[in-house]
């Protein structure tokens, strides 16, 4: 039974025991790039922006505009994404970022025998425009 927590792509990302798995093998992050994955997962198809970027994951730290840009660098890199073609985080100029792969959620362990499946909780995939 796949495991507990957000499942996208090959991955599966459990926010709260932290670990992010690629076909069930340990994706190394550290905790503050982990944050920003989880943050754009638990909002995938929805724009997050810088702000909302520093103030949940760097909690009030200053840092430059560089932190968040080499952080979605190595995002991208360990999900093997593109920026030019993006399956998994998609750059919108100026304003933030979108995870724009389809999230899956599921819920718990596995059920006892005489109990109904767990279920996956679907979110829709985001529509583009034809810019």
């Amino acid at each position: 039974m796949p495991p507990r927590g957000y499942h996208f792509g090959q991955f599966v990302l459990d926010p709260e025991d932290r670990p992010l798995l690629r076909d069930g093998v340990p994706v190394e992050l550290n905790a503050r790039y982990l944050d920003a994955l989880a943050l754009l997962v638990r909002n995938a198809g929805s724009l997050v922006g810088k702000d909302r970027f520093l103030g949940e994951v760097w909690k009030d730290v200053p840092v430059t505009d560089e932190a968040l840009t080499q952080c979605i660098r190595l995002l991208r890199q360990r999900l093997g994404d593109d920026a030019s073609r993006p399956h998994f985080i998609e750059t919108v100029p100026k304003h933030g970022y979108r995870f724009i792969a389809e999230v899956n959620w599921r819920e718990g362990s596995a059920p006892a025998e005489d109990s109904a499946p767990t279920r996956f909780t679907r979110r829709p995939r985001p529509r583009r425009s034809a810019a």
